[in-house]
């Protein structure tokens, strides 16, 4: 599937950027300091830095003329623009927050088992989530291309068997089946962010085989910690409607529009 995000490429040297930025009228018009803040980002940064140089000044109702804040901490900036209306010309502020490395971030994917060339199961992740200050059933996920969404020659197949066997304490697995289900904006009117979506199927592993590895099995190697559940596909229509996960929603109607699964 291919619904490509119109980013950057990334790959901007410092040098590049900041010669980047310099021709760019909104950075003239700003404060020293914040040309300051910009040009020494740290070097995690760079492809927010990137991301940020090829915004377009002019959108389709604001022109963007300055930038009157950023704010960064480990993991994002928060930028504040000043900006003027194309179609009453009124002063306003336009504000965003950028994931530091840049507009792509990571993947979300679900694993389906298939028993007897049936679909049968679906493995989700459990954990707590800080923001919302509950645990949830979500998407697999925390999983980071070594290079940017689209670029086939880095082996993206194998790279993802790869990252969930590691996560799932699993020796190895194939997946009989990938979808690249394309992109989405999680929040597009908060934040740059893109999440990748893929689904895969695995028929070489029975679902007892898996359980003896993520069974009563919790790890905190992320920063959080979570777990693996199995869940037959006779609860998935049910699943559906209580998960409030919207990379899940997101993916399954992408499964269906691609006629992968039947709800």
């Amino acid at each position: 599937m291919d619904n490509r995000i119109i980013c950057s490429a990334n790959n901007y040297t410092r040098a590049e950027a900041i010669s980047k930025l310099n021709s760019l009228e909104w950075f003239a018009n700003s404060k020293k300091e914040i040309q300051d803040e910009l040009v020494n980002l740290p070097e995690s940064f760079e492809g927010f830095l990137n991301d940020l140089c090829d915004r377009p000044e002019k959108f389709v109702d604001f022109e963007i003329l300055e930038m009157e804040d950023v704010s960064i901490n480990e993991h994002f900036a928060h930028v504040v623009f000043k900006v003027k209306s194309l179609f009453n010309n009124k002063i306003g502020q336009k504000v965003y927050t950028g994931w530091k490395k840049g507009t792509y971030h990571s993947l979300r994917g679900i694993i389906l088992l298939e028993t007897d060339n049936q679909i049968s199961h679906f493995i989700l992740r459990r954990c707590t989530r800080f923001a919302i200050s509950r645990e949830i059933e979500e998407a697999m996920g925390s999983i980071y291309p070594p290079k940017s969404f689209g670029d086939e020659q880095f082996g993206a197949i194998a790279y993802v068997e790869q990252q969930f066997a590691q996560q799932m304490r699993i020796p190895s697995f194939n997946f009989s089946k990938y979808f690249d289900l394309g992109f989405i904006y999680p929040d597009p009117a908060m934040s740059d962010n893109v999440v990748g979506l893929f689904a895969a199927l695995i028929n070489d592993m029975n679902v007892e085989i898996i359980k003896t590895y993520i069974d009563g099995k919790r790890y905190d190697d992320k920063g959080y910690s979570f777990s693996y559940s199995i869940k037959p596909i006779s609860e998935l229509l049910s699943f559906l409607a209580d998960t409030n996960d919207g990379f899940l929603l997101s993916i399954f109607g992408r499964l269906q529009a691609l006629n992968v699964i039947k709800l």
